[in-house]
This record gives structure tokens, sequence and C-alpha cells, in this order.
């Protein structure tokens, strides 16, 4: 009798979120995510990357100088997680779960929890001093406002042997 093979529902929307990734043109960071409606559904996905309209092949948006504003990525990049809400195709959010390869920061989980979204699975979030604060302010907000948040390697059923095939893909 032939095993029978198949993603996990978290692996697959995961899996996407990952692919997602590999569009944004940003050198340094390439996040991507993924929105499933309660039905398991994709209704959104995004990534790391301009605005529509601006030029993307335009090096002054990838600047990596944090000093000068005009110089600094962080003033131009749209988040994934923030793309694939604006990309999303529905406009009822109540019960999904959005999936992203990074912890959201604090402006995307102002978004996520602002348009009714109830889960948020994550692959990794960014360590450090700074980033701590970061990640408890997400977690105080989301505590509050009920949204669930869980590492997608806490899942039963995670297909990490898969996740880690599909990131070793990147260039």
């Amino acid at each position: 009798m032939k095993k029978e093979s198949y993603l996990s529902w978290p692996s697959y929307f995961m899996s996407i979120a990952v692919l997602s990734a590999f569009r944004s043109k940003d050198a340094k960071t390439q996040n991507g995510a993924c929105i499933a409606d309660k039905n398991n559904k994709v209704i959104g996905i995004g990534y790391n990357g301009l605005p529509t309209g601006c030029d993307d092949n335009d090096p002054d948006f990838w600047a990596d100088n944090d000093d000068d504003v005009l110089q600094s990525k962080h003033t131009y990049v749209v988040h994934a997680e923030q793309n694939a809400i604006y990309n999303c195709m529905l406009n009822d959010f109540e019960g999904s779960t959005i999936y992203a390869t990074q912890f959201p920061c604090h402006s995307c989980a102002q978004a996520i929890i602002q348009v009714g979204i109830s889960k948020v699975v994550y692959l990794r979030r960014k360590e450090g001093d700074n980033h701590e604060k970061y990640f408890q302010a997400v977690c105080k907000m989301f505590d509050q406002a009920g949204v669930y948040y869980q590492q997608i390697e806490d899942i039963e059923g995670f297909d990490q042997q898969f996740l880690d095939g599909i990131v070793n893909l990147a260039p």
C-alpha cells in the first residue's frame, strides 16, 4: 500500500509565504506573508517591496543607511504582512490566519489587529535587545486584542524538512 504524502495546512501556507519572499529585491531581508481564511483558502499574499508605482530597480529605494531617512530602505519598503493585507482578495478577515516568514513588527501588528486577523503563525523572529522590546510590545497588543500567535515549529504536523528544502533554494 502506497503511503500518502501531503503537507499540513500550516506547512502549505508557510511555504507560500517563503516562496513569496523570493519576489523581494531587498538584498538584506526577504520576507513573505500569506493570509488564509477560516476555510483554509488563500485570500492574500505579499512580500517586502515598494509601493505600487515605485520603480523597484531604483537603487536609492534599497539603500541601507538608517542615519539618513532619504537613504534608508525602511522609509520606502512596504512590509510583507502589510502587502498581504493590501493585496487581499476579500474584505472579510474574520477567523483568518496570517503566515509570515518573520514575526510582525509593531506597525504590521497594528494592521493585522485593525483588519481582524485572528491568528499569526511565524517562521522566525529578529533577535537582539531592541527587537526583544518590540517583540514584547507586539505580544502585548496581540494579547489584548485577542490575536493568537505561535511559531510554525510548534504546530503539530509541521513539515520542517519540506520547508528547509524550500528555504535552501534561495540564491
